[in-house]
């Protein structure tokens, strides 16, 4: 069977693309592959072999978030894994040692909006819808989800996205801090591909690291806080 993600090196940048033939749901399987995938680009970061990374979707999606078949399980603990996975997988790329360039080939909706909002450039096409849809499912957001969001998205934005499930799209989108470009649509992959190649041939990555570490510092405190206290928000159904 084949693996749902597929790790390719070009030069110092490195492509992690998901495709699980559908909607690229972040599954424990999928989060698996994805930290997999990302332990190659670290370790090839630290032998020096790559500068940068791209983390794509397939062509119909970046992700449309958790795999909801978990959630109606009855199995509380692969629930709670999950959910502490995708948060995980989170900080791990709002902290990676290399710039972090997200290609967002479709939607990006839930727990793959909130990746899609941990990577360092993220650049989309106009059909690459951004939600966080949980209020519209009736879902609580955890409160890593919303220190995501809070962290990257203007403060009107960031309402509207918390409380109304806005879908935010094109130039709202990168207005309101979802995306940084707007690309044609077959454009999305290659473009990522061009920046993540500057950011490779430009910047120190060292002093990369350590920078957004500061900036980020105060957000990843409480993105980790929320994390630690899924169990107890799980368990109040909140």
């Amino acid at each position: 069977m084949s693996t749902p993600v597929t790790y390719e090196r070009t030069e110092s940048v490195a492509t992690i693309t998901l495709d699980d033939g559908k909607v690229n749901v972040l599954s424990p399987t999928m989060q698996q592959h994805v930290n997999e995938a990302l332990d190659r680009a670290e370790k090839a970061a630290a032998d020096g072999e790559i500068k940068a990374i791209v983390i794509a979707g397939n062509s119909r999606v970046l992700s449309a978030g958790f795999d909801l078949s978990v959630f109606n399980s009855g199995d509380a603990a692969a629930a709670l894994g999950m959910l502490s996975g995708g948060f995980e997988l989170s900080i791990r790329l709002l902290t990676f040692p290399v710039p972090v360039v997200i290609a967002a080939t479709g939607p990006a909706i839930a727990m793959g909006s909130f990746l899609l909002l941990s990577g360092d450039h993220r650049i989309g096409s106009p059909r690459s819808r951004c939600q966080a849809n949980e209020v519209a499912i009736g879902m609580v957001l955890p409160i890593s989800a919303i220190e995501i969001m809070r962290m990257r998205l203007t403060r009107a934005a960031f309402q509207r996205a918390v409380a109304l499930a806005t879908t935010f799209s094109g130039d709202t989108a990168v207005a309101a801090g979802w995306l940084d470009e707007i690309v044609d649509e077959g454009n999305v992959l290659s473009r990522a591909q061009e920046v993540a190649a500057e950011f490779a041939a430009t910047l120190h990555v060292k002093a990369h690291r350590a920078s957004k570490l500061k900036a980020r510092d105060e957000a990843l405190k409480a993105i980790r806080a929320g994390i630690e206290g899924l169990p107890t928000e799980f368990a109040s159904g909140n």
